[in-house]
């Protein structure tokens, strides 16, 4: 009797565990708003319950400087990144990186100081300018793919009897991130008083596509000119589509190129790593000999020009 009572006090754990999770499974799900916010200006204006909360964000981005420069071009870069520092921030998280890159290098692997400069200048530089560059990559990547069903939602809304602005504003509301907050951001410049292709050319000029300027183009085009402007779009989004099914298909193609421009980055890196772990003091013991940097760059330098035309090769523009 023993056993079977401890079998069954086992049993009602379990079964009070299960239904303890399910029960907050469901509280939590019943629990939250029925319409969640679908993009970052919704979830700003729900939260602030301030509808020109994008005008702030807008100058809040203007304020950090001009169209010109290489601020400006990192703050677009941040933009797209989604990353809320100015590029006052970034530059001094840069130049903390060189630091750490820099006492690493002359404390950790024994570099003399002449020898350490340069390749902490390299890494701390290169290393936070790839990690913001890939993240905008990313996003940007993901607003090209989001552009074509966009234009499908603002063609359904011109085919259901709403204006141009409607259907923008349609958009605006239900698409994600980065779609949705971007022509959200248009729309609360076009009730600012700004013109609508002013507004819809500030999100090509934060987020570069072809695509969107051709919209964009369409847009002005059927205003000033009339015409049927559903057709436009649905013919629009069919050579976006094809243009899309091609590009699938050349990298399908340079798969294999694309492969092999992997392979032989990385080869050099972890060959030098390889003989650092069997031989620790093979390249140690030759950082005081002048040549050893000269005799390393050489080869640094051909990489780089090697790397640089196998990625003009496997990168087929359309």
């Amino acid at each position: 009797m023993d056993r079977i009572g401890i079998y069954i006090f086992y049993a009602l754990i379990f079964t009070t565990v299960v239904l303890l999770v399910e029960g907050l499974y469901l509280f939590m799900r019943y629990s939250a708003p029925a319409e969640k916010a679908a993009n970052e200006r919704m979830k700003l204006i729900e939260k602030t319950n301030d509808d020109t909360i994008g005008l702030t964000l807008i100058k809040a981005r203007n304020k950090r400087g001009n169209d010109n420069g290489i601020a400006a071009k990192i703050d677009s870069l941040l933009w797209a990144a989604n990353m809320k520092i100015p590029a006052g921030t970034f530059f001094v998280l840069i130049a903390a990186c060189i630091l750490l890159a820099f006492l690493l290098l002359t404390v950790f692997s024994g570099l003399p100081v002449l020898g350490a400069i340069p390749m902490a200048l390299f890494l701390g530089s290169a290393l936070p300018y790839l990690f913001v560059k890939r993240r905008a990559s990313k996003r940007q990547k993901q607003f090209s793919e989001q552009l074509i069903p966009a234009i499908d939602l603002v063609s359904r809304g011109l085919q259901a009897g709403h204006p141009a602005a409607v259907a923008l504003e349609i958009v605006s509301k239900e698409m994600p991130d980065p779609v949705g907050t971007e022509f959200g951001l248009a729309i609360d410049e076009i009730n600012y008083g700004l013109d609508r292709n002013v507004a819809m050319s500030n999100i090509a000029k934060r987020f570069p596509s072809p695509d969107l300027k051709f919209f964009v183009s369409s847009l002005e085009i059927q205003r000033e000119t009339g015409g049927n402007l559903v057709e436009v779009l649905n013919n629009l989004t069919n050579v976006m589509r094809a243009r899309r099914a091609m590009v699938k298909k050349i990298q399908a193609m340079s798969a294999e190129g694309r492969f092999t421009a992997l392979i032989v980055g990385l080869l050099p890196f972890a060959v030098a790593a390889i003989i650092s772990l069997l031989n620790p003091t093979y390249y140690p013991e030759h950082f005081d000999n002048p040549t050893f940097y000269i005799a390393m760059a050489v080869p640094f330098g051909l990489y780089i020009i090697g790397m640089y035309w196998i990625y003009k090769m496997i990168n087929i523009r359309i």
